[in-house]
């Protein structure tokens, strides 16, 4: 059945029944069914259960799934035909982790027919794929003013991304379900990798009330860092930036994560906000900048021991921290602003001889 394969997609080996017994009465015998049959659901193999005995989340999933069934089952009579509009308030309530970004799957699948328009409210950045190209994001939040004010975040077309972009956004999407918090309000920091993430969130779990409103997006390298700036830029908003500056030289000649520095900088350029963002780059690399050396292996939880442990590490961790949330705030060294290429390379150079 089309509406069980449907629902399967969200809940694994489940499936509905419409149970339509004979009447056991004698004497209403001459009809074949009852007078009010009943929809079951559950798993394939085990126990089916009243639709009206199930949880808040597997009746809501089932309407959604029934309406798309009905919808495409019966062709629009001619090309002018409106299409559908489902609304969907917090589509995520009840839901398991996993069943959500089942459900993210199939209403995103749902305008392709073009014969939907799908609208969510939600509170989970789980709901949101910036990979789709029919995602648009609109931001309402109640400001100091106490009025209600909105905003469209985010659009495809206005953001210009590439297949390179939408593989990152993939990736990022399958690693990290909650990278999308950023759009939800606060203060964002963009971090290059686990490392640095670590380091913050270790400080904001320490710090709550003064780091309450901060967000750090982790690209998990250097070059979904311009995917993410991309994304940003729509905000014309302020937010930081940290990356590690890499050398100009590989082992092989000239290095490509030099290069990408110019690009990271191109797009904090091509912002609204250019003036007002916060541009820190580790040199040669976060490692190096806050410990003095190179790490070998696990870095992230030799980053938390070494903080937990030693209180000045920690205290040079939340000046760099500081410095991505406020532009007048000192940046320790070897940590640097950025203020141009040929300066990097200066600093580099020094930190090396």
């Amino acid at each position: 059945m089309e509406i069980s394969s449907l629902l399967e997609r969200v809940f694994p080996n489940h499936r509905i029944k419409l149970d339509a017994k004979p009447e056991s009465d004698v004497e209403k015998s001459y009809t074949p069914f009852k007078a009010s049959p009943d929809l079951l659901m559950g798993p394939a193999d085990g126990y089916l259960a009243k639709v009206s005995q199930q949880g808040s989340g597997a009746r809501r999933t089932l309407l959604w799934t029934a309406l798309r069934y009905l919808s495409e089952a019966v062709a629009p009579s001619d090309a002018s035909s409106r299409p559908h509009v489902l609304l969907l308030d917090e589509p995520e309530i009840c839901l398991h982790p996993t069943a959500i970004r089942e459900a993210r799957e199939v209403l995103y699948s749902l305008p392709t027919s073009k014969n939907w328009q799908v609208m969510i409210t939600t509170h989970s950045p789980i709901f949101i794929d910036l990979a789709k190209d029919n995602t648009t994001v609109v931001r309402v939040e109640r400001q100091s003013d106490n009025q209600v004010h909105s905003v469209t975040l985010y659009r495809p077309t206005k953001a210009k991304l590439d297949d390179d972009d939408r593989a990152n956004l993939k990736a990022l999407n399958a690693c990290d379900p909650y990278v999308n918090e950023f759009f939800f309000g606060g203060d964002v920091v963009v971090v290059e990798g686990d490392t640095e993430y670590t380091a913050f969130s270790m400080l904001k779990a320490n710090a709550p009330d003064k780091y309450r409103n901060l967000h750090i997006v982790r690209a998990r390298g250097k070059g979904s860092i311009l995917t993410i700036l991309k994304i940003l830029n729509q905000f014309s908003s302020r937010y930081g930036v940290l990356h590690d500056s890499d050398t100009p030289l590989a082992k092989n000649g000239a290095s490509p994560a030099w290069g990408v520095n110019s690009s990271i900088r191109s797009a904090i350029d091509g912002s609204a906000m250019a003036d007002q963002i916060r541009h820190v780059v580790s040199v040669t690399n976060f490692e190096v900048a806050l410990f003095g050396k190179e790490a070998s292996a696990d870095k992230p939880y030799n980053t938390m021991v070494k903080l937990t442990a030693t209180d000045t590490l920690r205290a040079r961790a939340e000046s760099l921290l500081n410095a991505l949330l406020d532009s007048s705030a000192t940046v320790p060294a070897p940590f640097v602003r950025w203020s141009s290429l040929a300066n990097l390379q200066s600093s580099v150079e020094a930190t090396n001889a």
